[in-house]
């Protein structure tokens, strides 16, 4: 997944012409990067590591039509069941292996695609996320309890808020959120810097009611914010306003700090397995 794939920056871009009126609408698809709009931007995703012979692919239905989910097992009856919601561009064809690699370190992983994304049928939107989250995560709770398993979600970026929701639905356990933010309207704004005084940015309904810290109110597991010191996507004052929300929320949780790491390689720092292993319930 490309390293410096600016997605907030993009979407001020077309919300925003040089000619530049100081009212700006953000519609809710300029937020998302389906199938389509990959192609249509000719934007290449540089394949990653293979998932694992034994991974098992299964079709879950949903209201959209499809969820494409795949599973992979560590083989320990200990281990957790870690529910991943991925990035913007997280396909399971393309990165599953990588997070696979990431991931298992920790349990079993249950991953899947968007809607519009990779195997999942549907549309594109937020609310098609959430139903497809909803689904897996149902998934998720079913599988863990026939095994005896402890369920953590674990959000990457735009997987962050659809883990979220995903979380409170299910009970996890704990919750893994990596390289986010609180809100779209907080990472327009950081994006925006001293813009934000002249321009009106009016976001999508859907996209101004994104609210993590909101959504996790009176979560009682734990939350473990993961923030990328070098993250040029979503800035790390991104994952300290995220954190500072939770605990006004009385929410339970733990920020581990990666210095040098950027938005997409906190899985490759040297300490990562050691320290969010330590942090894990």
């Amino acid at each position: 997944m490309p390293k410096r794939f600016r997605i907030v920056g993009l979407v001020l871009a077309a919300a925003l012409p040089l000619s530049a009126c100081l009212t700006a609408q953000v519609p809710e698809g300029a937020f998302f990067y389906p199938d389509a709009r990959v192609a249509a931007e000719k934007i290449r995703l540089e394949p990653g590591v293979d998932l694992p012979a034994s991974a098992e692919a299964v079709a879950v239905p949903y209201p959209g039509g499809t969820v494409g989910v795949t599973r992979v097992r560590t083989g320990r009856a200990d281990a957790p069941l870690i529910l991943f919601c991925g990035g913007n561009l997280f396909r399971r064809a393309v990165y599953g292996g990588n997070a696979a690699r990431k991931l298992t370190l920790f349990g079993d992983v249950l991953m899947f695609d968007y809607p519009g994304y990779g195997d999942t049928s549907g549309t594109a939107d937020y609310a098609g996320f959430h139903a497809a989250g909803e689904a897996v995560a149902a998934l998720a709770r079913r599988q863990a309890d026939a095994e005896g398993r402890r369920v953590i979600a674990w959000g990457h970026s735009l997987g962050g808020p659809v883990c979220a929701q995903a979380a409170r639905s299910m009970n996890a356990d704990a919750l893994v959120l990596e390289a986010t933010t609180p809100s779209a309207r907080a990472a327009v704004d950081d994006m925006l810097g001293w813009k934000r005084a002249v321009v009106r940015v009016r976001l999508a309904p859907a996209l101004a009611a994104i609210d993590v810290p909101a959504a996790l109110d009176g979560y009682p597991g734990k939350v473990v914010v993961l923030e990328a010191g070098r993250d040029k996507t979503l800035p790390p004052s991104l994952s300290r306003a995220l954190a500072r929300g939770l605990e006004a929320r009385s929410v339970a949780v733990e920020r581990l700090v990666f210095p040098n790491a950027d938005h997409h390689d906190i899985g490759d720092q040297p300490d990562f397995q050691a320290r969010v292993a330590a942090a894990l319930p």
